[in-house]
């Protein structure tokens, strides 16, 4: 009979502990999937304003090129009438 009401009393206190740690691994699991949609968001930013920045570097590159070259022409047109002078 001793040993009945010991496994009783030890089936409780299991019974009790593990509904404990359900709710624990639950609340934290509610959190961390809290955190992976907030980093899922930060990602998809990140990734749109990346490809800005690169877009925004391309046009930039463009207009490098664009008046790079005409700076390059007014730079023969100088340097020629320089040259012209000696």
């Amino acid at each position: 009979m001793d040993s009945l009401i010991h496994a009783d009393v030890f089936f409780f206190i299991t019974s009790i502990s593990i509904f404990i740690v359900t709710v624990i691994i639950v609340i934290a699991a509610f959190y961390i999937i809290k955190i992976l949609r907030d980093l899922k968001h930060i990602s998809e930013r990140a990734k749109t304003e990346g490809d800005e920045l690169l877009d925004d570097m391309k046009k930039l590159r463009e207009n490098v090129k664009i008046q790079g070259a005409g700076l390059k022409n007014i730079s023969k047109f100088f340097s020629s009438l320089f040259n012209k002078r000696k």
